[in-house]
């Protein structure tokens, strides 16, 4: 019996050890799909903005976007890479009035592009259409995320992190935003376990000086001082390389200000308001 016990605890020491080599063992994180292969994601995207005027000549608008799309994504045997959508719906409000939307005609169309040696694209074709709605620029994030290197649990990389070959980007559509944003972003690979690897990353974003605004009187040039930050986290299959499922979300709060231009000898009227937005994009694998 005392023999069977002792077998009993190293051969749960050993299990032990081989699951915490796995877990702190380097990782390839790079997105790969090779001719013949096919992943399906269902892509959201939404946006909600808030402004509220200061004084009653102050800036007002609430706007809120939104994509709802299945794409297909492929590689050709001549290693191009396709995104085929197919399906895809958008709405666009402007204080709860429905505006026009350009994304519902991209039914069966085609973003095409080449991606370098360490995921980045280049060399893309696109509808039109598919560029307005946003969705170009969300398929197209899909590879930008990943080190070209192998990472193991705990390690960082991007504009706060490790210098890993890269130029780092993350999964959203940053001109579906109604706020200009430059963005920094820092990784950390959070755990692996069962070959499913979590990446959890930090935003710091960066209003730009000046956003094209719209309103219900059409779009308007205004002024932004304003702080905002955000999140991402992507779950990542580490045998089939590919994304399972990836969230990026983020919020603003600040001011706004615009002067329309007046009449020679008119006064100029400053309009103010605060403002407030919200993004989150996701994808996620269809099985």
């Amino acid at each position: 019996m005392r023999n069977t016990k002792i077998a009993f605890v190293i051969l749960f020491l050993l299990s032990t050890a081989a699951t915490a080599a796995a877990q702190f063992a380097p990782v390839s994180l790079k997105p790969v799909l090779k001719p013949g292969q096919e992943n399906r994601y269902i892509v959201n995207a939404s946006v909600d903005l808030r402004v509220s005027p200061t004084g009653t000549n102050g800036i007002a608008a609430n706007v809120h976007k939104e994509i709802t799309a299945t794409v297909l994504f492929r590689t050709t045997d001549d290693g191009a890479n396709e995104a085929i959508i197919e399906a895809i719906a958008t709405k666009a409000t402007v204080d709860g009035v429905d505006k026009p939307t350009s994304g519902n005609s991209l039914v069966g169309q085609k973003i095409e592009y080449k991606l370098d040696s360490v995921g980045r694209p280049g060399k893309v074709t696109m509808p039109q259409a598919a560029s307005e709605a946003g969705l170009a620029e969300i398929a197209l994030s899909l590879t930008t995320w990943s080190p070209a290197t192998e990472v193991s649990v705990g390690q960082t990389w991007g504009q706060q992190g490790e210098s890993l070959l890269g130029d780092f980007g993350l999964i959203s559509a940053p001109s579906f935003s109604e706020i200009l944003k430059g963005t920094s972003i820092s990784y950390k690979l959070s755990a692996v376990e069962d070959n499913k690897a979590i990446i959890d990353g930090t935003l710091s974003l960066t209003p730009n000086g000046t956003s094209l605004l719209t309103t219900k009187e059409g779009r308007i040039n205004v002024g932004v001082v304003a702080t905002a930050n955000g999140s991402t986290r992507i779950e990542y299959d580490v045998n089939a390389g590919r994304i399972i499922a990836a969230t990026t979300e983020s919020s603003l709060e600040g001011r706004l200000a615009s002067t329309p231009p007046k009449p020679a000898g008119e006064k100029l009227q400053p309009r103010e308001g605060s403002v407030v937005e919200t993004t989150r994009y996701s994808v996620k694998l269809v099985p």
